[in-house]
């Protein structure tokens, strides 16, 4: 008898933990997107899509799997390119807040809200909006510190404006056009700074003779190579990513405040596997918060852990950034850009 209610307390011990990590998704919609048999989706971070399509495919081994993975304003383009020819293929997307936004105000995204949303903080879910946030993402001055020879690193954006001699040709930087997070960056720095210091900031890149490269992934290649080891700036997974191998690297918050841009993941109107899509936006909600976290990265879900090594959230300076506007000014921002660094 006592050895039966010991077992029983074990157990009762355990039920929280389970409620905890249970997948929430209903199963009638699971059997659904069984019967579908496919799921496509478009993501824009390159190092960990394909990981979150892995263990997708792994707990649901009957739905056949295929991912287009590229800058985030890239898969916007081809996802609008598609659903022009008649030919949409995406289910879901997987993106940053300013490709998001413009899919809102087009019309694009499912209003679908997963009941995994009970697990996160209110903002996770943002009000009229039908994308839901799974992980956040800080930008920081990247240094290699095996490269760095004595030198030192910017720390705050407007040093760029006046660069030091031996930063030449040392740094690389990422276009606005294809890349979410330079777009981001770009419209907080003129949100914040205003016209004049952000023309500066990137001029004095510049005149740096820091280089363009495509993504910053591409960036971090030869930052760990010691190529160009200072990034304008690295995005807090790759360097948490890179770190956790080894690499002597240094991230740097701003003095005057950092970038904040959030991960959400959202099903697309006129999914041709609906069901799968929306059983993709749980699981991200759910299953993903623990790879997440195991990749140390900035999970959403409540009581996750800081990414080793990084502060609490709540304790990083960041700037404030209006999508909207910066949206609304886009094309006035790029040109800005373009002015600035002479780039066409």
């Amino acid at each position: 008898m006592r050895t039966w209610i010991g077992v029983l307390a074990v157990l009762l011990a355990l039920l929280p933990m389970v409620s905890r990590t249970a997948f929430a998704s209903d199963p009638a919609l699971i059997e659904q997107a069984k019967k579908e048999g496919g799921l496509v989706v478009y993501g824009c971070d390159p190092p960990q899509t394909p990981v979150y399509l892995d263990a997708f495919k792994k707990r649901y081994p009957q739905i056949k799997v295929s991912s287009y993975v590229a800058g985030c304003w890239q898969i916007y383009n081809r996802h609008i390119a598609e659903r022009n020819a008649g030919k949409q293929a995406a289910d879901a997307f997987f993106s940053l807040e300013d490709v998001f936004t413009r899919m809102q105000n087009e019309q694009l995204l499912d209003p679908y809200h997963s009941p995994e949303l009970k697990n996160f903080p209110a903002d996770a879910a943002p009000a009229g909006k039908d994308f839901e946030r799974v992980k956040t993402l800080i930008l920081g001055v990247g240094a290699n510190k095996q490269y760095l020879n004595g030198m030192q690193p910017p720390q705050d954006w407007m040093d760029f404006a006046n660069p030091k001699k031996e930063w030449q040709n040392q740094i690389t930087f990422y276009d606005p056009r294809t890349s979410s997070a330079a777009f981001s960056l770009l419209a907080t720095l003129y949100q914040n700074f205003g016209e004049q210091r952000t023309v500066a900031i990137y001029q004095g890149l510049i005149k740096s003779g820091a280089e363009l490269t495509p993504t910053t992934p591409a960036g971090l290649s030869k930052m760990l190579s010691g190529e160009k080891p200072l990034m304008f700036y690295v995005v807090n997974n790759h360097y948490s990513g890179a770190v956790a191998k080894g690499a002597p690297l240094e991230f740097i918050v701003p003095k005057s405040g950092t970038v904040s841009t959030p991960f959400s993941v959202a099903a697309l109107k006129g999914a041709p596997h609906p069901a799968a899509a929306k059983l993709f936006v749980d699981f991200m909600m759910s299953d993903a918060q623990t790879i997440i976290q195991k990749a140390n990265e900035y999970a959403l879900r409540n009581g996750s852990a800081p990414p080793q090594g990084m502060p609490k959230l709540a304790t990083v300076k960041v700037l404030p950034l209006d999508i909207d506007a910066a949206l609304r000014q886009q094309a006035q921002l790029i040109e800005l850009w373009q002015k600035a660094t002479g780039i066409r």
